[in-house]
């Protein structure tokens, strides 16, 4: 392999090692609406809460999340990543 594909594996590597780590240690980060936040907002606008911004509530009823991300399944997909970061970047030493 050339100089600038064993560059490209571990630049490659770092980035995913990066977003492994993020994952993992901060997956609510990542997770910005989930289907239980998006039930308890809407459950604060029944009651009466003052909407964050023009239209929120119609905005949370028109678009729903449409897939729930756990913070568990952050971090397992994280672990994934993390090893295959760490693949990349011995391969692209070791070449």
């Amino acid at each position: 392999m050339s100089i600038a594909g064993e560059n490209l594996i571990f630049g490659l590597g770092i980035m995913l090692t990066v977003t492994a780590s993020i994952s993992i240690f901060r997956p609510q980060s990542l997770v910005r609406s989930s289907r239980r936040n998006w039930k308890t907002r809407l459950r604060e606008l029944d009651a009466g809460a003052p909407e964050a911004y023009f239209e929120e509530r119609r905005e949370l009823e028109a678009y729903p999340p449409r897939f729930d991300l756990s913070h568990s399944t952050m971090r397992q997909i994280g672990f994934v990543e993390l090893a295959l970061g760490i693949f990349c970047i011995v391969w692209g030493l070791n070449t």
